[in-house]
């Protein structure tokens, strides 16, 4: 009879501690986000932005997973994350279904603008590939399929009357793969091409620079205009001589500008205290990426933004002042 009593309370007692960590974890918040591909600058800044959320937030915990400006709009959509990293051009498109997506994408809101995304499109120094309709039969790599780098070398290869497909049948090869495998076939001489939208100057663009040396490729005033008809949401952008040691003349290319999103079913509170703490948080930010966070001020949180801006979000810049 004791025993049976025993074994009953040994039961409750292990119930209870089962039980506690259930509890706790049920009041926690988890805050998911989709960044971008290692190589680039979105994936570091994403991961050191959930670190500081979830240091600074009681009651959250955070992730950060790489992706891409298209893929993350469909995440976010669907709620696989609650925030991902994007374009303004994109998140534009996705709102309003255009390419390259099949529907609306409408479950999506503003939470803030960063740097300006900047297309580079890298050949080696000593190659005789001037513009992009010298791409006609080449090696290239556009990215992976649904990041918004892959939409916008498609866009500028339309713009000059090529596509994927026209490459491939002139006997050249279109990877799809991301920055870091791009760059390791620009290295073994398997990729005539790197292609990336991302921050100046781009981490493995210097590398590429060091070894085998590269030099950027960009739209004549033309091109742009065809580029621009194709995406209004694209920008002119001119890459300053210097950016990349031994690049000394000026080039222009299409630009944007990175956005984050975010679920138009997160609380206004919790989209609020995210732009609040990440705002506040931005010196230790710019241990990561100084000159993004430099070029990120929280005055532009807006910046190239066409769709509805979060409430929670929007409360943050009435209150200092940044929109009326």
């Amino acid at each position: 009879m004791k025993r049976g009593f025993g074994w009953v309370g040994l039961v409750a007692a292990v119930a209870v501690l089962l039980s506690a960590p259930l509890a706790q974890s049920a009041d926690q918040q988890f805050v998911r986000m989709f960044s971008g591909p290692e190589g680039g600058s979105w994936y570091p800044l994403g991961a050191a932005m959930m670190s500081v959320l979830e240091k600074k937030i009681p009651g959250i915990s955070t992730s950060n997973g790489p992706g891409g400006g298209v893929g993350n709009i469909k995440a976010v959509h669907t709620k696989r994350a609650d925030l991902g990293w994007t374009y303004t051009h994109t998140s534009y498109a996705a709102i309003q279904g255009l390419h390259p997506f099949d529907k609306k994408y409408d479950n999506i809101r503003h939470l803030m603008s960063l740097y300006p995304g900047v297309f580079q499109m890298a050949v080696r120094r000593d190659s005789n590939l001037k513009t992009p309709a010298d791409f006609k039969d080449k090696r290239i790599v556009p990215g992976v399929t649904g990041f918004t780098g892959t939409v916008i070398a498609e866009q500028i290869l339309q713009a000059y009357g090529l596509s994927f497909d026209s490459i491939k049948k002139s006997g050249g090869t279109v990877t799809f793969v991301g920055y870091a495998d791009s760059a390791e076939l620009f290295k073994d001489g398997h990729n005539d091409v790197y292609m990336a939208v991302t921050a100046l100057p781009q981490a493995t663009i210097i590398d590429l620079n060091f070894q085998p040396g590269i030099r950027l490729v960009g739209l004549d005033e033309a091109h742009m205009k065809k580029l621009l008809e194709i995406e209004p949401g694209l920008m002119a952008y001119t890459v300053p001589p210097g950016t990349y040691e031994g690049n000394n003349e000026p080039v222009v290319t299409p630009a944007t500008v990175t956005q984050i999103v975010a679920s138009k079913e997160m609380s206004d509170e919790m989209a609020y205290k995210i732009v609040k703490t990440l705002y506040d948080s931005w010196p230790e930010l710019a241990q990561v990426k100084k000159k993004d966070i430099e070029d990120s001020k929280p005055e532009l949180a807006l910046l190239g933004n066409r769709i509805e801006v979060h409430p929670g979000a929007l409360k943050y810049y009435k209150e200092k002042g940044y929109v009326k």
